[in-house]
C-alpha cells in the first residue's frame, strides 16, 4: 500500500503504539518561596505532560525560558510523516516505530523503507531507514538522519559520512517543511555513498590491536587499554584482568567481535558491524538507564559515527 503514512494512526505496519506519544503538553510558570513564605515567580516555565497535570506527581519534561513554545510529540510525528511523503521516496510497505525515553521528554521515530534495498559486501541486504529525533528537555534538536537496517542481524547501520544528518532545526511549529523534504530526497545519494564506503571497509584488513583499540575507544577506555597492551601485549584476557572495573560495553564488543570476525573476516566491515551490533542490541549498563534505552542507543550511534571517523579506525596500529 502506498503512502501509508497518511493513514495515521494505522500505518500498514506499526512496531509500537502511537498512544505512547498521544498526549498534550502544557506549560506552568515556575516560582519559589522566600523565607517569609512569599511566592516569587521566575522567567522560567516547566513543560509538563498534559496527561499527568492533575496527578499528585506531574511529569516535568523540561524547563525553559518563558518564551518557549513546546510542540507535542504527536504533532512532530505528523510533521515527520508529511516531510517523508513530500520527499518522493517510495513508501510502499513502510514500517514506522516510535520510541520514547525519560518519560516522554525525548522521542525517536524510525522509518524503514523496504523499497530502497541494497546488497551489503558480505551478501546480506540492507534497506534505507530514516530516524527522527526530538526532545522537550533540550537534549536534541529536531533531526532527521539517514541510516540502514541490515536484515540478517537487524543492526541499525549508522551512516558515517558527513551528510548523514540530513535535516536539523529547532522543534517549533514553524519547521521549514519544504527544506526538510528537499534534504530527505538526498538520502538515496547518501545511501549510495555509504555502500561504496562499506565495500572499501570490506577490502580493508585490520590487525587484532587495531580492532581492540577501536572497541576501547567506543567503550571510553582507550588510554587504559593502550597502556595494558604496551605492558602485556595484545591479549583480551590481559585487558580484562587489568581493567580497574568491569566495562560492560567493552565486554559486549569483544564477544561480538569474535562472531563477526569469524563470519566476515578480520576487516573494517566486521569491526563496523560489531559496533553497530553494540549500538543496536546491547543492554544499558544499569537498570535505571535501561528504562531510557532509546536515548542510550541514539547516543551510542553517535559514538559509532565518531569512532568510524577517527584515526584509530582508519589507521592500522
Amino acid at each position: 500500500m502506498s503512502n501509508v503514512l497518511s493513514l495515521y494512526p494505522t500505518p500498514a505496519v506499526f512496531d509500537g503504539t502511537p498512544e505512547i506519544i498521544d498526549w498534550p503538553v502544557e506549560t506552568r510558570q515556575l516560582g519559589f518561596l522566600d523565607d517569609d513564605g512569599g511566592i516569587h515567580f521566575s522567567n522560567k516555565v516547566a513543560v509538563i505532560r498534559g496527561d499527568t497535570i492533575d496527578t499528585p506527581n506531574p511529569v516535568i519534561l523540561g524547563v525553559h525560558g518563558e518564551s518557549y513554545k513546546p510542540v507535542a510529540p504527536r504533532e512532530l510525528l505528523q510533521t515527520q510523516r508529511e516531510i517523508i511523503l513530500r520527499s518522493g521516496l517510495n513508501t510502499d510497505g513502510i514500517v514506522e516505530r516510535v520510541q520514547t525515553s525519560h518519560q516522554g521528554a525525548a522521542t525517536f521515530i524510525t522509518y524503514r523503507l523496504p523499497e530502497h534495498t541494497y546488497t551489503t559486501p558480505d551478501g546480506d541486504t540492507a534497506c534505507l531507514t530514516l530516524l527522527g529525533v526530538t526532545s522537550l528537555n533540550s537534549t536534541f534538536s529536531f533531526i532527521i538522519s539517514a541510516g540502514a537496517n541490515q536484515w540478517a542481524c537487524m543492526n541499525r547501520q549508522v551512516f558515517v559520512s558527513g551528510s548523514a544528518a540530513l535535516f536539523k532545526a529547532r522543534h517549533t511549529k514553524n519547521l521549514d517543511m519544504k527544506a526538510a523534504s528537499r534534504a530527505i530526497t538526498k538520502s538515496l545519494e547518501v545511501f549510495q555513498n555509504e555502500q561504496e564506503l562499506w565495500a572499501e571497509m570490506y577490502r580493508t584488513e585490520v590487525t587484532a590491536k587495531q580492532a581492540m583499540f577501536v572497541f576501547a575507544e567506543a567503550a571510553g577506555c582507550l588510554d587504559l587499554v593502550r597502556t595494558i597492551v604496551a605492558e602485556c601485549g595484545v591479549s583480551w584476557s590481559a585487558v580484562f584482568d587489568q581493567l580497574p572495573r568491569l566495562n560492560s560495553s567493552l565486554t559486549y564488543l569483544a564477544n561480538a567481535w569474535n562472531q563477526y570476525s569469524d563470519k566476515m573476516g578480520r576487516n573494517q566491515w566486521a569491526v563496523y558491524n560489531t559496533l553497530t551490533d553494540w549500538s543496536t542490541h546491547a543492554p544499558a549498563a544499569t537498570k535505571k538507564t535501561q528504562a531510557n534505552i532509546a536515548s542510550v542507543n541514539h547516543k551510542r550511534q553517535e559514538i559509532v559515527r565518531n569512532v568510524c571517523n577517527s584515526d584509530v579506525f582508519r589507521i592500522a596500529a
